[in-house]
């Protein structure tokens, strides 16, 4: 008897493990995206767009040390490469959550990233979740909800539907996304 598996699904999560005295600049990246968020730049200012409420993010010496990180990690323990195509931060203000959604362009899978990688940059403690929507063949529109943490990144696959629920925190909550083509 033989097992072939056709397909899975893989949600790689776990905390930033910077070797000491290297730690990312997490306010860095965090007041980046409050600029951008401030100053209004929208990856698309189309308010009919999911990214409509996506911001843009300069380079930064931390912002690439993060990227580096998750390549270098992807590349030791998982066996592949990763290349970034794009970035963008996410504002949420309390009870604020965001769109169902997925980082693909169903009319163009070719240029679309293959993985998507979520990071929390400076979020509220039990403020709110990450939720992965998948089905399991039989079983259509089930979800996978998992805790978003300061410093810990949850990457999966950019054709997965999720959404971050609402911020429960009276605080704002800043995360970076980065989406990756897989070589």
């Amino acid at each position: 008897m033989e097992k072939i598996t056709l397909s899975e699904i893989p949600l790689i999560y776990g905390p930033i493990d910077m070797p000491k005295g290297f730690d990312i600049d997490r306010n860095k990246i965090k007041n980046d995206i409050i600029l951008s968020f401030i100053d209004n730049k929208r990856i698309t200012n189309n308010n009919k767009s999911y990214s409509y409420n996506d911001f843009n993010i300069s380079f930064s010496q931390p912002l690439q040390w993060l990227k580096d990180y998750i390549r270098d990690h992807v590349r030791s323990e998982y066996g592949f490469t990763l290349v970034d195509k794009s970035q963008h931060g996410n504002v949420y203000n309390p009870k604020e959550k965001s769109f169902i959604r997925h980082q693909v362009d169903p009319v163009d899978l070719r240029n679309s990233p293959d993985y998507t990688l979520v990071y929390g940059t400076f979020v509220g403690k039990d403020s709110c979740d990450l939720v992965i929507e998948y089905d399991d063949n039989r079983r259509k529109y089930r979800t996978w909800h998992i805790p978003i943490k300061n410093n810990y990144f949850y990457m999966f696959p950019s054709t997965q539907r999720y959404f971050i629920t609402e911020n429960k925190s009276e605080q704002i909550n800043v995360l970076l996304t980065i989406n990756y083509e897989f070589i």
